[in-house]
């Protein structure tokens, strides 16, 4: 037989907040009654029960005459040679005891010496979670120093932080505990410093998971007797770990308590307008009227999963309402219903989004633009009510840099330096011809022949089949990008992605464009802490000059300098474009230079086919040779030109332009004869027609690079192209 005890537990006492998802809503960290959290603690099994809210015993004194109950406290100490601060859980003292933890709190040395002068039973909590971003390793080398038991299961921590610390606590020795004394001039005082103990705790502050984490000790029969026990080191963690679907959960259970206790009553002050709207929407004196503003409010009614629904429709709000009743009276249905709660915001977050894509769209296709931002400004309903998600990810992750550096430091973490081997592939583009589809799809396919960990993210209508690791998720939204019918535009389910992203547990994000996509990516690694990689593929300020104006360009030019300013580091496929990159704000020393190759057994001469461009109605002569995508920015137009000049003057000469895409009716109109329009080659059929040409023409003055003058050149063909950015790092002229 075992006793077990919740040792980390919060009560509506915890009343300042210290997330900023709570901060922004003006929310206590917990609306539990101490009398509920004693009352759920018993019916889950806990033997014994103790309240250890944020620097107060006031929800622990409520429940103080009920037996098994001690009092416990999350003190906020300080290191005093910077003010660093921890959190630090101390069980079974009294009011004067608490009084003095309170005053010595400022300097953590003090209050130790004070805590183990009275043999008051302590434990750092959460010791990989930073309460500000002054805590380092240099801290938790000193925590390590100076005590002796740590809380490594906290039931709403992601488990990623459980497993370094103990590694590193499991394989802590003397040497170890030698050399961090001489770092930072701490002297150990306690017998065998490098034995540590570890303790379990739920760290509830909204009663869904009182008691789902715990710390047991062997059989005792008395409060005293189980204190002596922890004291003694003779205890262990048990139950769950935490996550951002557990951790979103909470946040949303306390923003419903909230609305409940303080909007609904009118408790807030009139001068909270948010609070005001809230509560005006709730109890119906804001009636939802036909039209824009009509359509908000109604969907304002149905933010954030803790609004009731009003008349008679029962929306998505009311989920959180039941899920939190069902959740408080039976704990083993957790997982399930955190992923119900997650996936049903999910889709109602998407029926908004959907919608005010759509209507942002049409207007700007009218030239609406003020309308466009208007209809945009309906999404704020999904937003909110996505934003526990949002915060929950952002908040589980944001001390990654701390743990990569915790398993730098130590060795025995070190294989748990990154959350895994995995790299994710981002693009808006996979399907579709051009360069960035076919570099990711042929390189994804290469890292699956020799079995390395990438996964292609994309966002498809339709699944295809592939010869490479793909994850993808259905669009909410999408449409053809505009004079670029070609390439569809899609919207990705946000959340949902980002989801994938962290269960994968990817290390790496690589980031080949700035759509959708991209962004969604980009957002992942931010609030996952993973490190993000971009490729320049493309550029699209060019591409935005030609079609849009300069005045659109510079806005893209801003984008793009924001974008790609936000990785970790940029490739490029040229010293030309890498120049250009410094040139418009980046740093020169994340960008670098993108290794390109070409598959030199499927492009080669020996492919060429006498007579092979006689079903297009070209005969025996010279044969120039243009690939790829039929569109403006091509400048088409030049090459057609250039060979109707020469076809003049040199009889026998002929052009082939294999490819499709917009331009191709205005192309064919404009040619002359001895021209011929192949449509889309694949295969070998397109390297039949490289090597079965004379000269490569490529007249595009944006391509970043131009994979197809690399195949050409394979398959034996000299070229001529515009000596601009990409095509200057492949072409020597006069050689090749």
């Amino acid at each position: 037989m075992t006793r077990r005890c919740d040792l980390h537990v919060h009560s509506k006492r915890s009343d300042r907040p210290g997330e900023w998802y709570l901060e922004r809503l003006g929310a206590p960290e917990s609306f539990t009654e101490p009398l509920e959290v004693h009352r759920l603690a018993r019916a889950r099994g806990m033997d014994f029960v103790t309240v250890s809210d944020h620097d107060t015993i006031d929800g622990a004194l409520e429940i103080a005459h009920l037996p098994g109950v001690f009092l416990s406290c999350e003190i906020t100490a300080a290191f005093p040679e910077d003010g660093a601060p921890i959190h630090l859980l101390v069980w079974g003292i009294d009011e004067e005891e608490h009084r003095e933890t309170q005053r010595l709190r400022g300097d953590l040395y003090e209050l130790r010496g004070y805590l183990r002068e009275r043999g008051i039973v302590h434990a750092v909590a959460h010791p990989l979670f930073r309460v500000d971003d002054r805590l380092g390793l240099d801290h938790l080398e000193k925590l390590l120093l100076l005590f002796r038991r740590f809380e490594n299961l906290n039931g709403h921590r992601d488990p990623r932080a459980t497993e370094l610390f103990g590694a590193v606590a499991t394989a802590l020795d003397e040497a170890t505990i030698d050399a961090m004394a001489e770092r930072q001039g701490i002297a150990p005082d306690e017998p065998e410093p490098w034995i540590k103990r570890l303790t379990g705790g739920s760290d509830d502050h909204c009663g869904l998971y009182v008691a789902t984490t715990w710390t047991e000790t062997p059989e005792c029969a008395s409060v005293s007797e189980f204190l002596a026990l922890l004291a003694a080191g003779d205890h262990r963690p048990g139950g769950e770990v935490g996550g951002s679907l557990k951790l979103a959960r909470s946040f949303q259970t306390l923003a419903h308590d909230y609305y409940r206790a303080r909007v609904l009553n009118g408790s807030r002050l009139r001068n909270d307008p948010l609070a005001e709207l809230l509560r005006r929407l709730a109890v119906g004196e804001i009636r939802p009227e036909s039209g824009g503003a009509g359509a908000l409010v109604r969907a304002a009614q149905r933010l954030f999963c803790f609004l009731p629904p009003l008349g008679a429709t029962r929306p998505m709000p009311d989920l959180t309402a039941r899920a939190s009743a069902r959740r408080r009276a039976a704990p083993a249905l957790a997982r399930e219903e955190e992923r119900d709660v997650f996936e049903r915001s999910c889709r109602y977050g998407q029926r908004v989004a959907a919608r005010a894509i759509e209507q942002a769209a049409a207007a700007f296709d009218r030239g609406q633009p003020i309308a466009a931002v208007q209809a945009l400004s309906t999404l704020a309903p999904a937003v909110v009510a996505l934003s526990p998600f949002v915060a929950a990810f952002g908040f589980q992750h944001r001390d990654e840099p701390l743990h990569r550096a915790v398993a730098e430091r130590f060795p025995a973490a070190a294989h748990l330096r990154d959350k895994s081997e995995r790299i994710a592939w981002a693009t808006d583009t996979l399907d579709d011809v051009n360069g960035v589809a076919v570099t990711v799809r042929t390189a994804a396919a290469h890292a699956r022949r020799r079995d390395l960990p990438v996964t292609v993210l994309a966002c498809r209508q339709t699944a295809r089949e592939s010869d490479f690791s793909l994850e993808s998720f259905p669009p909410i939204w999408q449409r053809p990008l505009p004079r670029y019918e070609e390439l569809t535009l899609a919207v990705p389910p946000f959340l949902e992605m980002i989801e994938t992203i962290e269960r994968e547990r990817f290390r790496e994000i690589v980031v080949s464009t700035p759509g959708p996509v991209g962004l969604t990516a980009l957002a992942a690694g931010k609030l996952l802490g993973l490190e993000l990689t971009g490729v320049y593929h493309t550029d699209f300020p060019r591409y935005v000059d030609l079609f849009a104006g300069e005045r659109f360009g510079e806005f893209a030019r801003s984008y793009m300098r924001w974008f790609y300013g936000a990785m970790d580091r940029v490739f490029v496929s040229s010293r030309a474009y890498l120049d250009e990159l410094v040139e418009l704000g980046l740093e020169r020393e994340r960008l670098r230079l993108l290794p390109r190759g070409v598959d030199s057994v499927r492009f080669a001469p020996e492919r060429r086919r006498t007579g092979f461009f006689e079903r297009w109605g070209l005969g025996a002569g010279t044969t120039l040779l243009y690939v790829g995508r039929l569109t403006r920015e091509k400048n088409l137009e030049v090459l057609l030109d250039a060979f109707a000049a020469v076809a003049e003057r040199r009889p026998g000469v002929h052009l082939a332009i294999v490819g499709d895409g917009p331009a191709r009716g205005a192309l064919e109109a404009r040619a002359v004869g001895g021209v011929a329009f192949t449509g889309y080659l694949e295969g070998d059929e397109l390297a039949a027609a490289y090597a079965s040409a004379d000269l490569f023409v490529f007249p595009s003055r944006t391509d970043t690079f131009g994979n197809v003058v690399l195949e050409a050149m394979a398959s034996g063909l000299p070229v001529l192209a515009t000596p601009v950015d990409g095509a200057v790092d492949l072409v020597v002229d006069g050689a090749t």
